[in-house]
């Protein structure tokens, strides 16, 4: 049998993981910010609309955080190779029902991680070296939703080793959870309000993100505001 090699799969990840952002993000922004701008316009949450430079700027620095993305696949794989996480490779292992629960704790597990490691990269001593260039964006597309610095986007993989060391997983619970994890992060990006999410009592929004993006405070968690409702760090304009 024939194996990629390390290049190769870095290779292969990168551009995968690249292309998924890509149609991700290339649609909502297309609807929004092309096809549809002048009927969704007066829903926008920030009136004015981005210059082109800012969303080339938010474009490379996504680009760039892939990249960085697609390199860890090589200590992952080495890691699953040797028995060193916990994966399983039959879902009747574990049975469908926590096959789906893995999804929802990573989900869980993942909005603490991102809770804790925002508000550490927005202490004085840290925004101003890595997490400054994320919030060059005040007023964000769906292009902003991975635009990092490169220190910050290797502490936003972070996330992949405890999930991989601590939680029994299937690999297409990892992948559901990943692509959840991008589609999510694209709509608290949109810049514009997303249908029904308003509605539902602990979920991170649009307008919650927007605001956190415009003034550097408040709104630091992903999926749930459960975490700043508990450490006082929430917003909300209702």
């Amino acid at each position: 049998m024939n194996y990629l090699s390390n290049t190769e799969l870095w290779i292969l990840g990168t551009l995968l993981f690249m292309l998924r952002y890509i149609v991700i993000a290339g649609l909502f922004f297309y609807v929004l910010y092309v096809w549809k701008k002048t009927k969704f316009s007066s829903a926008k949450i920030q009136k004015e609309f981005p210059e082109q430079r800012q969303i080339k700027k938010e474009i490379f620095f996504s680009l760039l955080t892939f990249v960085i993305y697609g390199s860890g696949i090589w200590l992952f794989l080495y890691w699953i190779e040797n028995g060193n996480t916990k994966l399983y490779t039959a879902i009747s292992d574990y049975g469908m029902p926590y096959f789906i629960l893995s999804v929802f704790l990573m989900i869980v597990m993942h909005d603490t991680y991102f809770y804790w490691t925002h508000r550490l990269i927005h202490h004085s001593l840290v925004f101003k070296h890595i997490h400054k260039v994320h919030h060059s964006f005040t007023n964000p597309t769906p292009w902003a939703s991975f635009a990092f610095h490169p220190l910050e986007a290797f502490i936003s993989l972070g996330i992949i080793p405890i999930i991989l060391f601590i939680l029994p997983f299937h690999h297409l619970a990892l992948l559901l959870f990943i692509t959840f994890l991008t589609v999510y992060n694209v709509i608290i990006h949109l810049g514009f309000p997303f249908p029904g999410l308003n509605r539902l009592k602990y979920s991170n929004t649009p307008e919650a993100h927007d605001y956190h993006h415009l003034t550097s405070k408040k709104n630091y968690g992903l999926y749930f505001t459960f975490w700043d409702k508990i450490m006082g760090t929430y917003w909300s304009k209702t």
